[in-house]
């Protein structure tokens, strides 16, 4: 889900603020046995006004399989209204290996964990795996060609134990809704994770890794500053600050979006301005946006403003110096959401506190979500449509190989 596109929310008279837009209708789920389309605005649930992603899942959580909710939703800019019947999830499930769902506990609420482990007797070497940006669900029952699941179903096929935990709030997972939570609270959830992860029969506590993307690529070194583990592999992600960030990604999408260089400079002052209130002054956002409403624009990003806060706040430099850990860094050529000098800093930053601890990897064809794409302009028009690609089978090959020559 995401926030209403301004043409669709004018063409619709959804009120400012107020609904969001279905992407994608995952086969098998409730809204696709409800015949929910992409590209429906969703507007209320039971009478309650949505007005972003964490209301939907504050709405469900009160739920349970089998209990009816009233939807009211605008398709094709007429309104419509229908209840649905709410189905259970079923687990995932693989011939080749076991899933399981368990839970630890982190800052006094439970947060879903789901494992994958090769099947056999003996230790495996292990991999928490860290995702993006925003609130979702890390469980796909019904989604077995979705990136990260592919990947990490490639990993336990090589013989590695995976586990995701869900962020607080999302699926499973109790806790402060998802879009509330800050860095630090994240952080505290995949850690304890970690740590679960470390003390099962079945895991070599000695053959512990990170995996970490786009954002994860940031939390992934912080968690391995709590708990120890034996190298860090990090894709899509950045290695200077996260302002800095904020400023040279804007300006590599105006122009694929294909603004007029003229007119670039007056996007990136106004970027400039509203980051700087945002994530230095650490301004509240109805401030920032009483004084120049053209700020919403800017600062649409899916976490909350504290979390984006405590993120601008962490010395990436500092951190990947003070750990001196081997590390994979990978940047797919096709990525126009960060560039392969973010990803060369990082190496180079361990590489200078440790001789030969990280090294750099370009995929060629590769975007951010791991799909192939020809360059950076086709994904950048995919992703605007909401279309998603073949999923590049070479990720996992450089992780596995990487993984396996530090494993023993």
């Amino acid at each position: 889900m995401a926030p209403v596109p301004e043409a669709a929310r004018m063409a619709a008279a959804v009120p400012v603020g107020e609904g969001v837009l279905i992407e994608r209708v995952i086969p098998g789920s409730t809204a696709q046995k409800a015949g929910l389309q992409a590209n429906d605005i969703l507007l209320k649930l039971d009478q309650a006004t949505i007005r972003s992603s964490s209301d939907v899942v504050t709405q469900i959580r009160k739920k349970r399989a089998d209990d009816t909710v009233t939807l009211s939703i605008v398709r094709d800019g007429k309104p419509l209204e229908q209840q649905i019947t709410l189905i259970g999830l079923p687990p995932e499930t693989s011939p080749d290996y076991d899933t399981l769902y368990e839970a630890v506990e982190a800052e006094g609420a439970l947060r879903r964990t789901i494992i994958t482990k090769p099947r056999g007797e003996g230790r495996s070497p292990a991999i928490l795996f860290v995702g993006g940006i925003g609130c979702y669900s890390m469980d796909y029952p019904f989604a077995p060609t979705e990136p990260y699941r592919q990947l990490l179903a490639a990993l336990t096929r090589e013989g590695f134990a995976t586990m995701r935990v869900e962020k607080s709030g999302m699926g499973d997972s109790e806790g402060e809704a998802c879009a509330k939570v800050d860095l630090n609270t994240e952080v505290e959830g995949y850690a304890a994770g970690l740590k679960a992860l470390k003390d099962k029969a079945y895991v070599d506590p000695d053959k512990l890794f990170i995996v970490g993307h786009s954002i994860g690529g940031i939390v992934a070194p912080l968690v391995a500053d709590r708990v120890s583990v034996r190298g860090i592999v990090v894709a899509e992600t950045i290695g200077s600050t996260w302002f800095e960030y904020e400023l040279i990604n804007r300006r590599r999408q105006l122009k694929l979006e294909g603004m007029p260089l003229a007119k670039v400079g007056a996007q990136m002052q106004l970027k400039q301005w509203c980051m700087h209130q945002l994530l230095i002054e650490k301004q509240l956002r109805a401030q920032i946006l009483e004084k120049r409403p053209a700020c919403a624009e800017e600062m649409k990003i899916p976490s909350s403003d504290v979390y984006l806060q405590q993120i601008a706040a962490v010395d990436l430099p500092e951190l990947w110096t003070r750990l001196k850990l081997d590390t994979l860094v990978i940047y797919g050529g096709s990525d126009f959401l960060t560039s392969p000098e973010e990803h060369r800093e990082i190496a180079d930053t361990i590489n200078a506190a440790r001789a030969g601890a990280a090294v750099y990897v370009e995929i060629t064809g590769m975007d951010h979500s791991f799909y192939r794409m020809k360059d950076q302009d086709e994904s950048f028009r995919n992703r605007r449509v909401g279309k998603a690609g073949e999923y590049h089978p070479e990720i996992d090959r450089t992780i596995s190989q990487w993984l396996k020559a530090r494993a023993g």
